[in-house]
């Protein structure tokens, strides 16, 4: 187990969680006619995955006082977590715009509790995932005990 930390002052973001492979689409998404919640999930609590389509959301320069040491340069590298799994963090209000939940347009909505940077993308509107994603460059990951 795992839990993630924010990369530019160290405070916790997630509970505990494992790695799994990412689920199919066609596992965790329900039409929006379905009679069952038209925002399932797409992560089972205590579970995160690479986002297999990682680079999808554009966002933005790191913040301030982020040492670009910690997370590294490259490919860009999602990781999808349920919304359950969040600790430490606190949303971007203006950016969190979605008919029934955020919509995740607006670019990132999640922000470290401890320092105010932007770390993640929380969506769960009608026509989405329930899900969040963290920027792999802006988290960083500790064992659990």
């Amino acid at each position: 187990m795992i839990t993630f930390h924010c990369a530019a002052c160290g405070s916790r973001l997630s509970a505990p969680v494992r790695e799994v492979p990412p689920p199919a689409e066609a596992e965790t998404w329900t039409p929006l006619d379905s009679p069952v919640d038209p925002c399932p999930p797409r992560m089972a609590a205590g579970t995160f995955a690479l986002d297999p389509q990682s680079g999808r959301i554009a966002w933005g320069p790191p913040p301030k006082g982020f040492r670009k040491s910690r997370a590294g340069h490259g490919t860009p590298v999602d990781l999808l977590l349920s919304p359950g799994d969040l600790v430490g963090t606190s949303k971007i209000l203006h950016r969190w715009g979605g008919c029934c939940g955020p919509g995740g347009h607006d670019g990132p909505n999640l922000a470290c509790a401890g320092c105010g940077a932007e770390v993640g993308l929380w969506t769960g509107d009608c026509y989405t995932w329930l899900e969040v994603v963290l920027n792999a460059r802006l988290v960083r990951r500790s064992p659990s005990a």
